[in-house]
């Protein structure tokens, strides 16, 4: 079990503390990464960490999927609207975490785009909120105690040197310039996190932030295609698609960095046990897998993976190297934007070694179809 008054002495702080576990909480514990951070957490850590999953609408997530080979365990999650200002400040003076791992978020550029104003609030607002909590905080049994917050960003913050001239892999440093409206609404986020803790002062009693950007996520416990941009052109090849007609054209011009949330959760973990020994951990970092591929190669290679033979899915989709020509009322994207991760593991003191993409995305589409027809 970790040691708190130990984490407090390497903080050079002051030992009143309390004997309790550090509280970790994770907003958007329903979505694809919050969901495998907390199954993570409260596999691996139970008796290290107290984990607080919050979602709004949706609040049971199945966290032992029969696709694991487990048996199936059904977890409620605490509500939680973020944008209900005064709820979340009661939530987390109520529960008092060291931690707020920030997942929550409209993670979707085009279903950004058609509902702008909320998908804000929640992707700026709620963030520049949480915040402002973390470094407002404090603790009748720790007087030092100021939550850290890691913020979920997205390598779309970056053009592909479309408009900057700045071109890929990015450091953490690289100039920024998003040209959707999520990734200007992310970026905007980052800001908030520097503002509010980062540059505020040097003084780590001000609070500390971090910043994560990651790539195309996709979930391996995914039962919606919907759910993973990485996993919906399999759409194409449900029993109920029309063999008949017009073939959907599919992105093969951007090259995308498809990361399993499951590796995604275990670097969030390596960061949050190192956050409890070093109270300098704060900044911006990049995880993302090393492995480019384009959403026509995913399909492509998922259907390897399936048997699903080339005659097939050449019947029922194409390669598009036009973005438009894939989906004409589309955000646009840049065409690549990989993410130089080593900042990362110079930070943590590690290198993690990401899983084969072939290997995650086996695990990913494992039972297709039948395990996704339900939620499609």
């Amino acid at each position: 079990m970790f040691d708190w008054s130990l984490g407090l002495i390497r903080r050079g702080q002051n030992t009143t503390m309390s004997t309790s576990s550090p509280t970790i909480l994770i907003t958007g514990a329903s979505g694809m990464l919050g969901r495998a951070l907390h199954r993570l957490l409260i596999q691996e850590t139970s008796q290290t960490y107290n984990v607080i999953g919050i979602g709004f609408s949706r609040l049971t997530v199945n966290h032992y999927h029969e696709h694991f080979g487990g048996a199936s365990k059904t977890v409620e999650l605490l509500q939680l609207n973020l944008l209900d200002v005064d709820a979340t400040t009661e939530f987390i003076e109520r529960h008092r975490p060291d931690i707020i791992v920030h997942c929550a978020a409209q993670r979707f550029p085009d279903a950004f785009e058609s509902n702008i104003e909320e998908s804000i609030q929640l992707n700026v607002d709620s963030t520049r909120h949480l915040a402002k909590l973390c470094r407002e905080s404090t603790s009748p049994s720790r007087p030092d105690y100021k939550p850290l917050l890691i913020y979920i960003s997205t390598s779309y913050v970056f053009d592909g040197g479309i408009e900057s001239k700045v071109y890929p892999p990015y450091m953490p440093e690289s100039k920024a310039n998003p040209i959707n409206s999520y990734g200007k609404s992310k970026y905007d986020g980052e800001r908030a996190i520097r503002e509010v803790m980062n540059d505020a002062t040097n003084n780590v009693s001000e609070g500390r932030g971090i910043i994560v950007r990651v790539p195309l996520l996709y979930g391996e416990d995914c039962v919606k295609l919907d759910e993973a941009p990485a996993l919906e052109m399999l759409k194409v090849l449900l029993p109920s698609s029309s063999t008949t007609g017009t073939k959907k054209k599919i992105d093969d011009w951007a090259l995308r960095f498809p990361t399993s949330c499951e590796d995604v959760a275990r670097v969030l973990k390596l960061m949050i046990d190192h956050a409890f020994v070093d109270n300098q951990f704060a900044g911006t970092y990049h995880v993302a897998s090393p492995y480019g591929i384009t959403k026509f190669g995913l399909l492509q290679l998922q259907s390897r993976l399936l048997n699903i033979s080339k005659d097939e899915v050449d019947d029922r989709a194409e390669g598009a190297d036009d973005p438009k020509a894939a989906n004409p009322s589309a955000a646009p994207r840049p065409q690549c934007t990989q993410l130089n991760c080593d900042d990362t593991w110079a930070a943590l003191g590690k290198t993690f070694e990401f899983a084969p993409l072939e290997e995650a995305m086996g695990r990913a589409t494992q039972g297709f179809p039948k395990r996704f027809l339900d939620g499609t």
